[in-house]
């Protein structure tokens, strides 16, 4: 079936034959009459039907130039081993029948109960095995423990997929009721499901399209499918939806700039790892996977978007990482961070070991009055304010701040050589050796904004050698043509490993990397643009003078030939005018 090449008016016909008739056969005239409300050429609306293998059409016995249709179901075949691509085709042709006329985050949603109930239902079945002596619901509270409460003791009740899946009240009370037994661990789900109006979707005429999407993960079995699998799944979505969402303001930071990122700030065991606009959690989940498998490292996210904080948090349990160890706070960290406390809980303090952020750039309306709503504004922006047009330089104080070791930070270019107050703080952290690398990202990178990010390298534990100095990348020309989306470029693994490689050696690269001493930026009043001090090597290119003369003659052929057709015209004219 190729749904991708449907319209959604065709969809919406689709939806509109299957309420009426079901799987039942029916002629010309009787879907004319269902759809001639909405569609003036049925045929045209059938005919695509048909050519999408959504519609089947044969001739009549009695009289063959007449035509009975039958709606043909969308998904039949069952997924027994979900791999990778199997879950990415599940997906697309999910994104295809949703296409603006569903929220994309109820994908998420039904990624989300479809996993968790398959992965605690094969649970159960190991505790039985394990645990023989005990009794059903037992082993449930025991499964409860292990994955999430999916059962409920008090009501003896059991809230999984397959149990609640063809009926709509069922399905709705079941997503509450599993966030409300997982109050701490799922808070703000029940917002989220208000927000992708679920509920209302069940009712009007998008609900064949909600009942398509049960019915396409009713076929998969996730239980055996690796947390590798799901999260990448599940980053495949927010990736999918990402450039249509970025029209709407929505951010999304490239997944292979967060490995960049952690092949840079290099998070290791026994670590925290903080961020404090962690939008979805991807930033955070590369450093996790960074560190190795299963790692001893503790996740922390600040999110001002609620919804999208609720997203953070499915991302961190599709990737079977226990939210014990991640936890993500709703609210302005530049304002408000509460994430502080709980830091303090598991290291002592209230730092993180290393930091990451991709924050909003050029956020305005952050300069002094309303930076001192902070408490600790004196501590954090002890280096100064930002004017009202850009918070860039206020959130590298807040990382600086809640850094023991590390940060790595995706900014505007812009913020490396803006003047003013900006200049000012800048300087001081030149001046006091925080800054270790800056690395220029290419153009293209990102959905929302077509310039070229940089990455700011914070270390407060530089080694003596690299004292008094900061190494400058020129990654300007690392990328690759994005393979999905036209108008993006990539980065490549082997990129990643190019700019990662002259960041751990530390010196000079022709055309590519400077070390630069903190003197020689001082003399340049501290302006720390990237193409100032290291440009990438303009390769010369071989020229075929017999090529380029071939082309001039052929150039200058054609003009003769246009000259020559101008030229009658005009006399034409000016016989006409005489």
């Amino acid at each position: 079936m190729k749904l991708r090449n449907v319209e959604p008016r065709f969809l919406k016909a689709y939806n509109i034959l299957m309420d009426k008739f079901g799987l039942f056969p029916f002629t010309y005239d009787m879907a004319e009459k269902v759809l001639k409300d909405n569609y003036e050429n049925v045929n045209e609306v059938l005919s695509k039907l048909a050519d999408a293998g959504l519609l089947e059409k044969t001739a009549k016995k009695e009289d063959k130039r007449k035509k009975i249709y039958k709606i043909k179901p969308l998904t039949t075949e069952k997924i027994e081993k979900v791999s990778k691509d199997k879950l990415i085709g599940l997906l697309k042709q999910g994104a295809d029948l949703i296409r603006t006329q569903v929220d994309y985050k109820v994908l998420l949603l039904f990624l989300f109960f479809k996993a968790i109930s398959d992965k605690y239902l094969l649970k159960v079945e190991e505790l039985k095995k394990e645990f023989e002596d005990l009794d059903e619901e037992d082993i449930y509270v025991l499964a409860n423990e292990e994955i999430l409460e999916l059962y409920d003791v008090e009501g003896k009740k059991l809230y999984v997929w397959h149990e609640v899946a063809n009926n709509p009240e069922d399905f709705i009370n079941a997503l509450n009721k599993i966030v409300e037994m997982n109050k701490e661990k799922l808070s703000g789900l029940d917002e989220l499901i208000k927000r992708t109006g679920l509920p209302t979707l069940f009712e009007n005429e998008n609900r064949h399209i909600v009942q398509h999407l049960i019915n396409l993960f009713s076929r998969a079995d996730f239980s055996e499918a690796s947390y590798d699998i799901l999260g990448d799944a599940y980053e495949w979505t927010l990736n999918y939806f990402a450039p249509t969402k970025a029209k709407e303001g929505e951010v999304y930071t490239p997944i292979e700039v967060s490995k960049l990122i952690a092949h840079l700030v290099e998070p290791k065991d026994d670590e925290v790892i903080l961020d404090p606009a962690c939008g979805s959690g991807s930033m955070l989940i590369e450093q996790y996977r960074f560190a190795g498998s299963n790692p001893n490292i503790v996740l922390v996210g600040q999110e001002r978007n609620d919804v999208t904080a609720v997203l953070a948090k499915l991302n961190f349990i599709l990737h079977g990482i226990n939210l014990k160890d991640a936890k993500v706070f709703i609210g302005d960290s530049l304002l408000n961070p509460k994430f502080e406390s709980f830091i303090k809980e598991v290291k002592g303090t209230g730092k993180a070991d290393k930091v990451v952020a991709n924050p909003p750039w050029n956020q305005d309306g952050y300069d002094e009055n309303t930076l001192k709503v902070n408490e600790k504004y004196k501590d954090i922006y002890m280096y100064g304010f930002p004017n009202k047009n850009s918070a860039d330089w206020a959130w590298v104080q807040l990382i600086n701040y809640y850094t023991e070791k590390k940060a790595g930070i995706v900014l505007d270019s812009g913020a490396l050589f803006r003047g003013g107050k900006e200049k000012t703080i800048r300087k001081r952290f030149v001046d006091d050796d925080l800054i270790e690398a800056v690395v220029l990202l290419p153009e293209k990178l990102f959905y929302n904004c077509p310039a070229p990010g940089i990455i700011l390298i914070l270390n407060k534990n530089k080694p003596e050698e690299r004292k008094g100095k900061i190494l400058f990348i020129n990654a300007s020309n690392e990328y690759i043509k994005h393979p999905e989306v036209k108008k993006l470029n990539k980065l490549s693994d082997e990129n990643i490993e190019k700019i990662a490689k002259a960041y751990k050696e530390f010196k000079d690269v022709d055309g590519f990397c400077k070390v630069v001493d903190i003197e020689e930026i001082r003399k340049n009043d501290y302006n720390l643009n990237v193409s100032l001090y290291i440009s990438p090597i303009e390769e010369d290119e071989d020229v075929d003078l017999g090529e380029v003369y071939e082309e001039l003659n052929k150039l200058h052929n054609e003009y003769l030939e246009k000259f020559e057709v101008v030229k009658g015209y005009l006399e034409e004219i000016n016989g006409l005018i005489k």
